[in-house]
């Protein structure tokens, strides 16, 4: 059975501790550190990739959520996804979160 937790974005980056995108030109979603999103596309996603696949659950998505709102949701997805990010915690096992911003 899974579990469903749902933050805010302040709650998430105090917790899981999002790494800087030190690849990209200008990466948005400053936290007060410095931009920790990377892109869809390029050098960054190949980046991402990577992490996904040696440390799943390390790799969260920026999505466009349903209702016109935007969330951030643990895991790689390509469906709504508007970038990615990379935790330096791992997001617990069976768990789905919904990250407010």
């Amino acid at each position: 059975m899974t579990t469903l937790i749902k933050m805010d974005m302040d709650a998430w980056s105090e917790k899981y501790k999002p790494i800087i995108n030190l690849y990209g030109h200008n990466p948005s979603l400053d936290d007060g550190n410095g931009g920790i999103m990377f892109e869809t596309y390029g050098g960054e996603v190949d980046f991402v990739r990577g992490v996904a696949v040696t440390n799943p659950r390390n790799v969260w998505t920026y999505i466009d959520g349903s209702e016109g709102q935007t969330l951030i949701v643990n895991g790689w997805h390509v469906v709504n996804r508007i970038g990615y990010l990379i935790t330096s915690i791992p997001a617990e096992p069976e768990t789905f979160y919904e990250i407010s911003m």
